[in-house]
């Protein structure tokens, strides 16, 4: 480590423990919505961490460091409170914070449950409503991105999309490609993803989605749920936007929901797909614009909540270990609309 990194760390650490920062911040966001997105919670040292997408997993150990951080300066809320204040029905405490999570992992189940409970905090899961039906263990999605990491794969699945070879230094590409193999029948997006990596699929032996049963012993400890999509295409570039919508809105229905939320696949949004959720009946919507809320604007935000994608990594971590005073830097300075 550099000089200049060890007296940015020194500062950083005398500015958290001095509590100027926990101060600054509980002036500066009393009035302001956190709402932080996670995706996988995995043991250390386990092979199925090895072989996440690391920016979207978390260790266990850093998940608990990172949800004694929030106990420590927020008021965690569910999404009840936050739609009772939108719908002006209601006040949110000072320092308010939502905890998501998006797929449908099953280790959100077995490992985020337990330290949530354990905190006594409320959380929301958007589950990408078609992982119920699937019978495989690796989802598609994770093998897809996967064989787009490889860079002798990545060429290969582009090819089989009938994609340009160039498309990989395209905006959004990988986007677009989970779109195309969301759009295709469960059989053929496996064949297309075997014809690139005839491995990819078969690295991982136990399932990784929930099913019926899991999201029940979620749903059953007073956790909240929301919809991810369907298939987990981005809904703006699917080949079909309303069955993406009218199929997520008839599984959380066929799941006992009377309110429906949902978060944006991969976070991408336009006009056309903010107006298809409101003629379906969705009522909050939450998308990936890093910044935080002003509560007095949630109203007006209702279809375009923001959220703070949360990764454990340089940003958030000193040592190897999830450091308070870089949460706090990375969270507290945040925007806010």
């Amino acid at each position: 480590m550099s000089v200049s990194s060890t007296i940015k760390d020194a500062v950083r650490t005398v500015l958290y423990r001095s509590g100027v920062l926990g101060e600054w911040h509980r002036r500066r966001n009393q009035h302001a919505l956190t709402v932080l997105m996670f995706h996988r919670v995995l043991p250390a040292g386990s092979h199925a961490l090895a072989q996440s997408e690391r920016e979207f997993a978390f260790s266990l150990e850093g998940f608990g460091r990172t949800l004694d951080f929030v106990a420590r300066h927020y008021n965690v809320v569910s999404l009840a409170q936050v739609k009772a204040a939108i719908d002006g029905q209601g006040q949110l405490p000072t320092c308010p914070l939502l905890i998501t999570f998006d797929d449908g992992w099953r280790d959100t189940i077995e490992f985020a449950m337990p330290e949530l409970k354990k905190r006594g905090l409320p959380a929301l899961l958007f589950l990408a409503t078609e992982v119920l039906e699937l019978e495989q263990p690796r989802w598609w999605q994770d093998a897809a991105v996967a064989a787009l990491a490889n860079s002798q794969t990545a060429p290969k699945l582009l090819q089989a999309l009938g994609m340009p070879a160039d498309a990989a230094t395209q905006p959004g590409y990988s986007q677009r490609v989970a779109a195309q193999l969301a759009g295709m029948p469960e059989a053929q997006r496996r064949q297309v993803i075997q014809q690139a990596d005839p491995t990819v699929l078969h690295a991982i032996a136990e399932r990784q989605m929930v099913n019926a049963d899991d999201l029940r012993q979620w749903t059953d400890n007073g956790f909240d749920l929301g919809g991810h999509g369907h298939s987990h295409s981005p809904i703006a570039y699917a080949a079909n936007p309303r069955n993406e919508i009218t199929e997520c809105r008839s599984h959380l229905r066929a799941l006992g929901l009377e309110d429906l939320s949902l978060s944006y696949p991969h976070g991408v949004k336009n006009d056309a797909s903010r107006e298809l959720l409101k003629e379906a009946g969705f009522e909050v919507v939450f998308d990936s614009k890093p910044c935080l809320a002003k509560v007095a604007n949630l109203p007006q935000l209702r279809f375009d909540v923001p959220r703070i994608h949360l990764p454990e990594n340089a940003w958030t971590t000193r040592n190897g270990r999830i450091d308070p005073a870089r949460l706090a830097l990375y969270l507290f300075p945040r925007a806010v609309i």
